[in-house]
Order: C-alpha cells, then structure tokens, then sequence
C-alpha cells in the first residue's frame, strides 16, 4: 500500500520536471520517496540497451537504488507496436511487477507518465488503465503558452474522467513572464468555474528550459573545435544556413543566442554568423574548416562543434533536448532551479489531499496484520 501520484500532460510540459521536484519536497518532509516510469522511450543505447533520458536523469540524481528495468520496465522505440503487439499480457505483467518492487517500503511513489495520456490506449497500458490498476490520483502538467491551456485542460480532464480517472488537477507549467498574470487570473478562473484544480501555475525560467552548448555537445556526440571555456551558454533555438552570403547578414542576425548549423564546407557563412554573436556553431559533415575560422571563433568566445552527420540527421537528434534536464555537472544549477520553483509555485496542500488518511489507514492495517 502506497500513496501514488501520477504525473501526465503534453509532450515537453514538464512531466520529469514536477516529478523532481515533487520528490524531493516530499523527501525534505521526511517521507520514504519512490520513483517509477511504466512505460519510456528510448533515444540512445545504454550498454545495448535502449533507455529513456528522464530515468537515467532521475537514478543518478536522486541516487535511486532500484535498476533502471525495474524503475522503466518498458522501453518503446520509433516502432513500438511491434514490440506491445505481440505481447500485451507479458508487458503489463511486467509493469505490475516493477511497480510491486519499486513501491515496497515507501510512503510515497510518484509515478511518471509517458510522452502522451493516449499511448498504447491500444495494449491497456495507457495512462487510464495504469492509473486505475495503481490506484493514483493523476496531476496533469501543461504549458501555458496562451489561452488555449484551458482549452486542453479541458479536452484531456473530459477524456481522462471520461476513462475512468481519479484526476486531482492540473499544473499550468513554463508559463512566459508575460503571460503569467493572466494565466493566474483569467486561465485560472475559467479552469476553476470548469471544476478544474488549479495546483500550480509554474513560471518559464529559460535557464532551466533551454540547454546549454555542453549538452548540445553530449547529444550530438560533437568535437569542440573553439569556445571550449562558453560551453555554459544556453542555446535558444536553432537555424539552418544554406543560403547564399549575399543574402545572408540579414538573417543571420537572428543568429544571437541561437546555435547556428551549416555545413563545414561553408567558411563564407561561419565568418559572417560570427559577427552575430551565435550561441554556438555546429558544423556537419564532418568537414573540418580553415585554421583561420577556428581562430577567429576562439578569440570571439565563441564554440565551434564539428559533428558527423549531415544537418537533417543533426536536427533530428537534437530534439531530444526540448525541455529536458540532463544529468551532467552543469545541471546542477538547472536541477537546484527546479526545486526551489516547485516548492514557490506548487500548492502542496492540494496534492497532499489525503496523506493524513492514508497513513491513518495503513497503521490500522499494519497493526492488523501484525500477530499477537
């Protein structure tokens, strides 16, 4: 018997975010604090193995003692209803003996939902027939970006009700400065008259959203060529140059604080992004440039990173980095962020609704369990 919370919303709303930092809060007032994510996806191999990026960020900075198949016992790829097809009866029997080991001994298990509620609907390990199978109460996080927040909240609160779901309410996450006074106000009364718990309304903090060129680094498996002491900066954003030069200082002024990706072959285009002060500048192919951009690039502070794909492959893998905390040393600022944030904006009072209760319940079980 455990007291569950499971974490849902969109992709990239901050899911491993509040699961940090519901962790720790609840960690600093003494409870015996778990972790579990049912269902993952994997993007890089780990020892032959596929793992998702959020466990792996979770085990090592929380120092979680349970291995990584028991804390995410299914791994989805790019293709994986070959996988759950087959088998749908052994992977739920797997999920449900994960879940057995990782909630034993705790007070608290805070369960971390996939990318989407809607995924694998088809093999019924979706977030409504896992939710209800756990017994949790569901907190769903979404981005306040614009008014449309409340129209989502009410879109997935109908559809997962609609299942079946306990759902506690929602959390209004990586909210822009300028929008916060009518997420707190407008959005939250509309949610509010729509019998929707508002549990938190999360501003954005770009240096805890964005990466930074380090892990640009990592993910891209990239050699840095110059800048090596600005592998703090954060990276906003991206672009893509192809373009001929005469056309390009105007654009490429768009360039600051943004990683700009080109080929290595295109020194007249490095030398002009250089100017602009980029974040970073990410050479594909493979193709090294002249000694002379590669000096230019260090006397302005500025990285250079030479990778080996081309720059659709490039692209493609950087998204994993969307909203993404990663466990690495220059985390740490981004990780300690995340904790002080969901302690300021999180009502804690409403997501610990009925902790007294079940602590009651489970001492009047233990007791009588006990022997005389």
């Amino acid at each position: 018997m455990v007291y569950t919370r499971y974490i849902s919303g969109t992709k990239f709303s901050g899911k491993t975010a509040l699961c940090l930092g519901l962790f720790n809060k609840f960690n600093e007032m003494g409870m015996k604090v778990g972790y579990f994510k049912p269902v993952g996806q994997g993007h890089k191999a780990v020892e032959g193995k596929l793992q998702d990026p959020d466990v792996l960020m979770m085990k090592e900075v929380i120092g979680l003692s349970e291995p990584l198949e028991e804390l995410c016992p299914i791994i989805l790829g790019s293709h994986y209803l070959d996988l759950i097809g087959e088998s749908c009866v052994d992977s739920r029997n797997k999920v449900l003996d994960a879940y057995r080991k990782v909630s034993e001994g705790k007070d608290v298990l805070i369960i971390e939902a996939a990318q989407t509620p809607e995924l694998l609907s088809c093999s019924n390990l979706d977030l409504s027939s896992l939710s209800k199978e756990f017994g949790a109460k569901v907190i769903f996080s979404i981005k306040g970006d614009n008014d449309s927040s409340a129209d989502k909240a009410l879109l997935y609160r109908d559809y997962l009700t609609g299942k079946g779901v306990d759902f506690l309410g929602v959390v209004i996450n990586f909210v822009p400065f300028h929008q916060l006074e009518r997420m707190r106000g407008v959005v939250n009364n509309v949610l509010e008259r729509c019998q929707i718990r508002v549990l938190g309304v999360v501003p954005d903090h770009r240096e805890l959203t964005l990466p930074t060129v380090q892990e640009v680094v990592n993910v891209l498996d990239a050699e840095v060529l110059a800048g090596k002491r600005k592998l703090e900066r954060i990276v906003d954003n991206y672009l893509v140059g192809a373009m001929a030069p005469e056309a390009a200082m105007s654009w490429l002024r768009k360039s600051v604080d943004r990683a700009f990706i080109t080929g290595g072959d295109r020194t007249d285009l490095v030398l002009m992004a250089l100017e602009t002060k980029p974040s970073a500048i990410i050479l594909t192919g493979n193709i090294y440039p002249p000694t002379q951009v590669i000096s230019s690039a260090d006397s302005k502070g500025v990285p250079l990173l030479l990778v080996p794909d081309d720059t659709f492959t490039t692209v493609t893998k950087l998204e994993v980095l969307d909203g993404r905390i990663v466990p690495m040393p220059m985390s740490t600022k981004k990780i300690q962020l995340t904790r002080k944030i969901m302690s300021e904006y999180i009502d804690w009072g409403l997501i610990l609704d009925g902790f007294e209760n079940w602590k009651r319940n489970k001492k009047r079980m233990t007791r009588g369990t006990q022997k005389p």
